[in-house]
């Protein structure tokens, strides 16, 4: 890939629109402002944290990969036990959809985490 932080960010957003649709359409009315915004947290923390692990880590894949790991579980872990019962958001679609994103962008990410120089694949 040429353009990591141009074309990632684009199939994020095109990604968390799709989970986005799909939950709305799918589950009862009182939840689905719970997918809106665990939709929108997932996307924007996948956005901002592979921002940061290109500037940051440049060359180093496994490492950014890695951290980006850690902090998916860190954003997961604050969502359930800190933002939830602050808002009162219903858990399960929140949560559904924040999970969703991350785990379908995450596949995503090491095609753009590649090694710039080196052997061709």
């Amino acid at each position: 890939m040429k353009r990591p932080g141009v074309v990632f960010p684009a199939l994020v957003v095109a990604v968390s629109a799709l989970v986005a649709l799909v939950g709305i359409a799918t589950v009862r009315p009182e939840w689905r402002t719970g997918v809106a915004v665990g939709t929108g947290i997932g996307c924007v923390f996948q956005l901002l944290s592979f921002w940061a692990m290109l500037a940051l880590f440049p060359g180093q894949q496994l490492l950014a990969f890695g951290l980006g790991m850690l902090g998916r579980f860190a954003l997961v872990a604050l969502a359930a036990l800190v933002m939830l019962p602050l808002t009162g958001l219903p858990a399960t679609p929140t949560l559904l959809a924040l999970v969703s994103v991350l785990f379908a962008t995450t596949l995503l990410e090491p095609l753009f985490l590649r090694p710039t120089h080196g052997t061709s694949r």
